[in-house]
């Protein structure tokens, strides 16, 4: 038998370790608090020892046994409990394994444990801490041993897609609470149940999905270059012309680049509605005075290098307007991950009340949007899928999300 000590800040960073170096096998003997270092006696730090072991004959029983099917305990029975953190001193052979299965679907969280049936509510804290580390180390099983059978191909599907593996992790453990054990292994009703819960994800996300409010004079649309703010402007101006019968006006900030606002008169003239230019932010209020006739007013900014706070600083400007107004944050589906999250982070300081995602039409891969809307809690509002004005935008809404990254699902 093969045994190792670990001197770790917490029981997760243990878990962690313990996985990586020893496997999924091994067991934990013994845990106790300890300190160390400090000065004489003092300015120590606590710590905790942990030792595990693994035996390579048990290892190899595993994996002999790895076919045997297995069905996992009813998620919401009582006789679930919380694997206990042994108590100084008292010796433990908890099978790595089992506490991945019991801790990571135990149902209700470590918290409400009352504390006084905890150590100082140290155990409480612990035991979210394995729960919490227990559910990434699922999630980084690449061989899938961790997971019901039935979960699999779903989680190769949101993977496709580009959902992150802490994302995954939530709405996996969401699943497996709500799903009876019957069900866990039905791959259809696991399918049907994924979908039910990130539509319920999203919508406690934000409570302000939806389309353009009606009784909004100002609608202003923001974002970096190339994203298609212009074009999106156009479909919901000519919608707002067409379907509502409103009286439009048109706003263009970005005079950088003579084409945006060639572009944006094109729109104007074949939707015969005023368009006013605007070089900064003074302008802004007497141009609006000079569009009092107009029920709803839409305005474009200039996509330029969002990292560029002078830049960022000037949209807060221009959004300072006394009309009651709704502003857009324009992304394009096709951009990086990292990019995307690089985009909000820049506009943390600009109030953002919806987002609209372009280019749907250029991808087959939509996890981005789950993504964010989770991660920066941000309102949906439109899909675009083309470059036709005004047919190629769609309402966007936690249904449709949802479907665009598991595709069809029945029932």
């Amino acid at each position: 038998m093969r045994v190792k000590k670990y001197i770790v800040d917490s029981m997760s960073d243990a878990l962690q370790q313990i996985r990586t170096d020893l496997g999924k096998d091994a067991i934990i003997l013994n845990t106790k608090p300890i300190k160390t270092g400090g000065f004489l006696g003092m300015f120590r730090k606590k710590k905790i020892e942990v030792i595990a072991a693994i035996d390579p004959n048990e290892s190899k029983k595993t994996e002999q046994a790895k076919n045997i099917p297995m069905s996992p305990a009813p998620l919401g029975s009582s006789s679930v409990q919380p694997v206990p953190i042994p108590k100084k001193e008292e010796e433990s052979t908890v099978a790595f394994s089992n506490v991945l299965q019991t801790v990571a679907l135990q149902t209700e969280p470590a918290q409400r444990v009352p504390k006084e049936e905890t150590q100082n509510g140290s155990v409480s804290k612990e035991l979210e801490e394995m729960r919490g580390m227990l559910w990434k180390l699922m999630m980084a099983d690449d061989k899938n041993t961790s997971l019901p059978e039935a979960f699999i191909p779903l989680r190769k599907r949101l993977q496709s897609q580009g959902i992150e593996e802490d994302v995954l992790a939530s709405l996996f453990e969401r699943m497996l609470k709500e799903l009876s054990p019957e069900e866990i292994q039905d791959s259809k009703k696991v399918m049907q149940k994924a979908k039910k819960v990130m539509i319920t994800m999203l919508q406690e996300a934000s409570k302000k999905h939806g389309s353009l409010q009606t009784d909004i004079s100002l609608v202003t649309f923001i974002g970096p270059t190339g994203v298609g703010k212009t074009t999106t402007l156009a479909k919901l101006a000519a919608e707002s012309t067409l379907a509502r019968q409103k009286k439009v006006g048109m706003i263009t900030s970005d005079t950088y680049r003579i084409a945006a606002v060639e572009q944006l008169k094109t729109y104007a003239n074949i939707l015969n509605v005023p368009l006013k230019i605007v070089y900064s932010a003074e302008d802004l209020v007497p141009t609006l005075e000079r569009l009092t006739g107009c029920d709803m007013i839409f305005m474009d900014t200039a996509g330029r290098n969002y990292r560029n706070k002078e830049y960022v600083e000037e949209i807060n400007r221009l959004l300072r307007s006394p009309l009651p107004n709704e502003t857009f944050l324009v992304l394009s589906i096709t951009a990086k991950q990292e990019d995307l999250e690089a985009i909000i982070e820049s506009f943390k300081d600009v109030r953002i009340d919806k987002v609209i995602f372009t280019k749907t039409d250029e991808t087959r891969t939509y996890g981005s949007i789950f993504n964010l809307v989770i991660k920066y809690k941000l309102a949906l509002s439109y899909i675009t899928t083309g470059q036709n004005v005004p047919d190629d935008i769609e309402t966007a809404n936690p249904e449709k999300v949802a479907e665009l990254i598991l595709g069809e699902v029945r029932g």
